[in-house]
């Protein structure tokens, strides 16, 4: 079942995040934050910090990330179905239905999160690949360490025009999928498609779930546009989307719910 924004954000707005994760760890009140020990890994100095403001946990040590929801999910043990329903209890928020149209337009976004995960993998793939020596470099140069590439899921697009693409249709990911996820778009000239992302450092952008919705592409050379975001698609509104920086939740070998 899928849930709408405006539902999930209510939950996130009726339950604090602090309370609930002020049953299983001891918080301590840093400022406009709190922090304790990491409930996901073993360690001696606090390194999880809460934040009521910005609704999410982070932890430096281990790099989990995430809202009310997904510490429930991580915690207990649910799908992310049922850490909803469990939380709208607590909130006093009835459970919505979900119409034939609904389900037919989840369905669809799921399809979607599933050819951005792909592309996200080949991304990496491609900064790990001799093609991403110079990524690296540039990443190195800039004092990001490989465990900060690993850890955000940093990547690579490459000056080949066309690679993303044939990568994807190898994958049996087509054109019309691929420029609904934002990955190609439509030549102005022959309408042929081409690829969204080329020659620019690749920083997955992720929702509230952790889940890659859309790639920022940071150039390393001189170019027009330094800085380029996937465009407007199902998954991903620019003007509704939060500026606040979402780590991607770990990469997973099924899809997410």
């Amino acid at each position: 079942m899928s849930f709408s924004p405006e539902f999930l954000d209510e939950i996130r707005a009726r339950v604090a995040l602090s309370g609930v994760i002020g049953r299983r760890v001891k918080l301590t009140r840093r400022g406009r934050e709190r922090v304790g020990l990491c409930p996901f890994h073993n360690e001696k100095t606090p390194s999880f910090t809460v934040s009521d403001d910005k609704g999410f946990f982070h932890c430096f040590g281990c790099g989990e990330h995430g809202d009310v929801i997904g510490f429930i999910s991580r915690t207990e043990g649910l799908s992310f179905p049922e850490a909803v329903e469990r939380l709208a209890g607590e909130a006093g928020l009835p459970m919505p239905r979900e119409t034939p149209g609904e389900r037919a337009a989840a369905r669809r976004r799921a399809g979607l999160v599933e050819v951005i995960e792909a592309a996200a993998v080949w991304f990496e793939e491609q900064l790990a690949a001799r093609t991403g020596e110079s990524a690296r470099a540039y990443l190195a140069g800039r004092g990001v360490r490989a465990e900060t590439v690993r850890a955000f899921r940093l990547g690579f697009a490459p000056d080949r025009r066309g690679a993303l693409r044939a990568a994807m249709h190898a994958k049996g990911i087509d054109d019309d999928r691929l420029a609904e996820a934002g990955l190609v778009k439509r030549s102005d000239g022959d309408g042929a498609p081409r690829d969204y992302f080329f020659d620019r450092v690749i920083f997955p952008i992720a929702d509230r779930r952790g889940r890659i919705i859309a790639f920022g592409g940071r150039a390393m050379g001189d170019s027009p546009a330094k800085y380029l975001n996937s465009p407007e698609t199902p998954l991903f509104h620019k003007a509704a989307f939060s500026t606040t920086w979402r780590a991607p939740a770990r990469r997973r070998t099924t899809p997410a719910n």
